[in-house]
């Protein structure tokens, strides 16, 4: 992991997510910029900038933006790290993909609104999207923490897709972070299966993952959701990761969604195109 890209509206859950990816870009010794994009109809902005003398509240906010933008590349600089801000103008939430794609970041962490465990929240419009859409890896913090410590992850998968791609990144940030991946897979009874033919499938994944340290867990539940959640409660699990399909199978973006918006717990999502 070489760069980290991390967005913020200068939120108290966009500072949370700041404050752990300058804790895993310390681990890394990875670059982290700090990206903020100025919202508004593209050209009214260009105008505001041509004439700022006409136009106080753009320059403040220019300013009120740069400066907090600043200082937490004072405090990245301070890690000795390097770190830039990042500081644009959009109609959309289209930016924050960009800015990642162009520049081949290498993960983005991200703050989302939400309530603990299975209460209902909204999810930031700007996250829904990422989650969705991003061809790179997006990790979500929800919670505040002093010091962001992952343990144990939970992978939850069909196994029946070839995600292996994809979930190299997820073997990559647990090496990272020195944590354990339990493999899961949530049997439900609308497509309910037989925990010998689960446990199959994924004895056949480990045997092309090149992490041989995962362990194999089929827990039965209510629904896929319910499955993480009480999975995750049960085995005290730091953190969730999944791979999103888009629109299609069991993990297609909207239960991923409904997941980050409902789950207290950090969430690693990866696009199965990665």
């Amino acid at each position: 992991m070489k760069k980290i890209l991390v967005p913020t509206d200068f939120s108290d859950c966009a500072d949370n997510a700041a404050v752990v990816a300058l804790q895993i870009a310390q681990k890394a010794s990875a670059q982290i910029d700090f990206f903020h994009s100025l919202v508004t109809p593209i050209d009214w902005v260009k105008l505001a900038i041509q004439k700022e003398k006409r136009y106080p509240e753009t320059k403040k906010k220019i300013s009120r933006a740069k400066s907090a933008l600043r200082n937490w590349v004072n405090d990245a600089q301070q890690l000795g790290l390097k770190s830039e801000l990042i500081l644009t103008f959009s109609q959309g939430t289209e930016s924050i993909e960009l800015q990642a794609q162009s520049h081949q970041y290498d993960l983005i962490v991200m703050g989302s609104h939400g309530a603990s465990g299975l209460k209902e929240a909204l999810i930031g419009s700007h996250t829904q999207k990422l989650v969705r859409e991003s061809s790179t890896p997006v990790l979500i913090i929800k919670a505040g923490v002093e010091e962001f410590k992952v343990e144990k992850i939970a992978f939850v998968s069909t196994f029946e897709e070839d995600v292996h791609h994809s979930f190299n990144h997820i073997i990559a940030f647990a090496n990272l972070m020195e944590a354990h991946i339990k493999l899961l897979y949530v049997n439900v009874p609308r497509h309910f299966e037989e925990s010998r033919k689960s446990e199959a499938k994924m004895r056949d994944f480990l045997e092309k993952c090149p992490r041989g340290t995962c362990s194999i867990n089929v827990y039965n539940d209510t629904s896929p959701e319910a499955g993480f959640f009480h999975f995750s409660e049960d085995r005290n699990i730091d953190l969730i990761a999944i791979v999103t399909h888009g629109k299609k199978g069991l993990f297609r973006s909207s239960l991923t969604e409904r997941l980050v918006n409902h789950s207290a717990l950090p969430i690693l999502s990866v696009n199965i195109l990665v």
